[in-house]
């Protein structure tokens, strides 16, 4: 079984290029969906959230209040470092055990890993090649604009509190730029995993 690995910034269109490749038989491991899970109630790392930002940073129910969240560590880098700190090693943990279960099962042909961040261990150490999606700010803002509904300075603050596009495509194997249509990146993306699975 292969593994591609998968990031990109924010409003570049990553979820849509993992969707397609779910469509093209992919298992998609989804770094977003473990963090939440593992930022449940109960969890150690949501106990670790709450020592680290306060009682505060809970919504109404005890869930992690996400939108709080966001925008403290979107405008503040050393408490951004402080949550994947907190984070990022556990969802490594998780990848690689859910990668192993894949290999395991013996009949999938390739997973992907779908990580906004790229970190070492359980990403780079893990795949066989990395894609970055880019695609430029303008387009970035009005998409984020649109799905979040968030102000411009928002999402300007929310791009440029990550990689560059510059950035991903420099630790990226093949960078999918994604400013036209999806008919276009649905062309692209199934032209590319034709070569990483050759």
């Amino acid at each position: 079984m292969k593994v591609l690995g998968v990031t990109g910034g924010t409003g570049t269109g990553k979820t849509v290029v993992c969707r397609i490749l779910k469509d093209e038989g992919g298992k998609i491991i989804d770094a977003d969906k473990i963090t939440r899970k593992l930022q449940e109630p109960g969890e150690v790392v949501y106990d670790e959230i709450r020592d680290h930002f306060g009682p505060g940073i809970t919504a109404p129910d005890g869930t992690i209040d996400r939108r709080k969240l966001g925008s403290i560590i979107f405008t503040d880098r050393a408490e951004r470092a402080a949550l994947n700190k907190i984070v990022h090693a556990r969802v490594a943990q998780e990848i690689k055990r859910r990668v192993a279960a894949y290999r395991d099962a013996g009949n999938i042909p390739f997973c992907v890993l779908d990580v906004p961040i790229p970190i070492e261990e359980g990403f780079f150490d893990t795949a066989d090649c990395v894609w970055a999606v880019i695609a430029n700010n303008d387009i970035r803002i009005s998409r984020l604009i649109k799905r979040m509904g968030i102000t411009e300075r928002e999402a300007e603050e929310r791009i440029a509190a990550q990689l560059s596009n510059r950035e991903y495509e420099d630790i990226a194997d093949v960078a999918i730029l994604n400013e036209s249509t999806v008919d276009d990146l649905v062309k692209l993306v199934k032209f590319e995993l034709k070569r990483f699975l050759a």
